[in-house]
């Protein structure tokens, strides 16, 4: 048995009305960084599972390479001027930040930019999703899907313009979960991107839900985007075992599919039930890992038509042999989960974590929970 199934216990000893999450050793993570050096691949602190990240501005949307030695994910550092969302490397097993990457242009400092959703590939491609704006604009200016390479994601080639419309659909105004469906296509979740102000004032929040899977040529000369059929509302979308196999989560659904590209059959994969809407699907091997339950509702927005809110979850392995459901442990403090990734062999997995700040109210015994914006990475298991 490895570190990483002592981390995760079967589903049937779990209280779905539990939202705080139990770990099974103490993380000393509030302790001083002191005068330790940083030039490591060791993380500060190795107690399972281990804290990768450690930023008071949002670390997110995690991607191994495909040889396991080391994780790509996308970050935003407080106190600039430019607001930039970073590439950033780690090894593997955690430690100091291999590279980062922020200005994608030579007038880089004086704009806002973004590389998110980072997929890298065995060859050492990386595609990604790049947005550029002035500085304090609300709204990015431009955006799109890209590739470049690991070694230098400046250098790129935009295969595809964002926001577009594909006839007879809504129009795609973001991408994520952006993944190599082999070599020679992408795959991602299009969505649909509104910013709104939630309360009179309130600060503004953007608001992604997914509408389809869609797979793109990668080498740009393929035609337009190729909308999965059946995946309209999808909430999220991974490759499988093969370049023909893709599996996905609908809003407001409990279970996950499996979509065979070349024949249009669709399988269920796994009913997660009473346990909650199943979103966030990724698979490596014979393992499956999703976010189940939690802070989660879709419905028919007035406005933004069907729309999923989500706030975080639990993460679920699923065996996909036997069909096994096992929940994995988080760190003490509580917190929900989002964007799991299983390591190429299915051996680790990073998640993000948000933690849950609870506020006593103007009610005597009466506490109010919230959900933070700003998560962290963390690795189960080792790679």
């Amino acid at each position: 048995m490895t570190q990483f199934d002592v981390l995760a216990r079967q589903s049937t000893a779990w209280s779905s009305g539990v939202l705080v999450l139990c770990g099974l050793v103490a993380c000393g993570h509030s302790e001083p960084f002191g005068s330790r050096t940083f030039d490591t691949d060791q993380p500060f602190d190795p107690s399972p599972p281990v804290q990768l990240t450690l930023n008071r501005g949002p670390d997110r949307r995690a991607a191994w390479l495909p040889d396991g030695s080391a994780i790509v994910y996308s970050t935003q550092r407080p106190g600039t001027r430019d607001n930039d969302i970073c590439l950033a490397v780690l090894p593997a097993t955690g430690g100091r930040q291999r590279a980062l990457t922020c200005d994608l242009s030579p007038t880089g400092a004086n704009l806002t930019e973004a590389i998110e959703s980072a997929a890298p590939s065995a060859d050492g491609r990386l595609a990604f999703f790049a947005a550029t704006s002035p500085i304090g604009a609300r709204v990015p200016d431009r955006q799109g899907l890209a590739v470049g390479s690991l070694a230098d994601p400046a250098t790129r080639t935009t295969l595809l313009d964002i926001p577009y419309t594909i006839s007879g659909r809504r129009t795609h105004s973001g991408v994520s979960q952006v993944r190599w469906l082999g070599p020679a296509r992408l795959l991602y979740l299009a969505e649909a991107v509104n910013v709104m102000t939630p309360c009179q004032f309130c600060e503004m929040d953007t608001l992604r839900s997914g509408i389809e899977a869609v797979w793109l040529a990668a080498d740009g000369a393929g035609g337009a985007p190729q909308p999965i059929t059946g995946t309209d509302n999808a909430s999220s979308v991974a490759p499988g075992s093969n370049e023909d196999e893709v599996y996905y989560t609908l809003g407001g659904d409990t279970r996950v599919y499996r979509h065979i590209l070349s024949t249009g059959q669709v399988s269920l994969v796994h009913d997660f039930g009473a346990a909650g809407i199943a979103r966030d699907v990724h698979v490596a091997g014979n393992r499956m890992a999703a976010v189940v339950g939690g802070r989660v509702h879709f419905g028919d927005n007035p406005t933004f038509g069907p729309t999923q809110w989500d706030s975080g979850g639990i993460v679920h392995l699923v065996n996909l042999q036997d069909g096994t459901d096992a929940i994995l442990e988080g760190p003490p403090e509580p917190g929900l989960f989002r964007r799991p990734e299983l390591s190429p062999g299915g051996t680790a997995l990073v998640a993000e974590i948000y933690p849950l700040i609870i506020t006593t109210t103007p009610v005597p015994g009466v506490r109010d929970t919230m959900v933070s914006r700003v998560g962290d990475l963390y690795l189960f298991g080792q790679p």
